[in-house]
């Protein structure tokens, strides 16, 4: 089961209603990548949403949108990336399909987490400084050098290395 934990202004930006619940252990599903911190990003060419994943740090960047849609915006990025990094189609299904049937919504508490998050946003809003019209096909492109990009102390330090180690192990196990 997937779980994104989000900001409150990311909340009240999809139309989530309600007070964001603690987050809970999670065991279920098939998913790896199962712990993602969100924030919204207020760009000149529209708002986005910038994902991190907790323990691999793969970063998804899309449009940002309302409740449902918000769901199929970030699964398509998502699985978008991971066939750009080679992940096998039966993985990314498996990853695609928690985000859009079982997702669980939480609050951020993961401190350091979300740091490495507000620095990723940060990092994305300067690539997209002089942008005023955005195609996916531009997200992706900042989205893939936003995988490339190392973090300090987090080790594979590049979450594309990080993301291609974690399914090619599955896949030998």
């Amino acid at each position: 089961m997937a779980t994104i934990m989000c900001t409150r202004n990311l909340w009240s930006a999809i139309g989530g209603r309600g007070v964001l619940p603690a987050r809970r252990a999670d065991s279920e599903g098939g998913a790896k990548l199962r712990a993602w911190s969100a924030r919204e990003l207020v760009t000149r060419p529209g708002p986005l949403l910038i994902a991190l994943e907790e323990t691999t740090y793969l970063t998804v960047v899309c449009p940002l949108l309302p409740l449902p849609e918000f769901l199929v915006s970030f699964a398509a990025s998502l699985g978008a990336e991971l066939d750009i990094l080679g992940v096998p189609r039966a993985a990314i299904e498996i990853e695609v399909g928690e985000i859009l049937e079982r997702p669980r919504f939480a609050k951020n508490d993961n401190r350091s987490l979300l740091g490495s998050l507000n620095d990723v946003a940060f990092h994305a809003d300067v690539l997209l400084e002089d942008e005023r019209h955005l195609s996916l096909r531009g997200l992706q492109k900042i989205q893939a050098e936003l995988n490339g990009m190392p973090h300090v102390h987090h080790e594979p330090a590049f979450p594309d290395q990080a993301v291609r180690l974690l399914f090619s192990a599955a896949a030998s196990a």
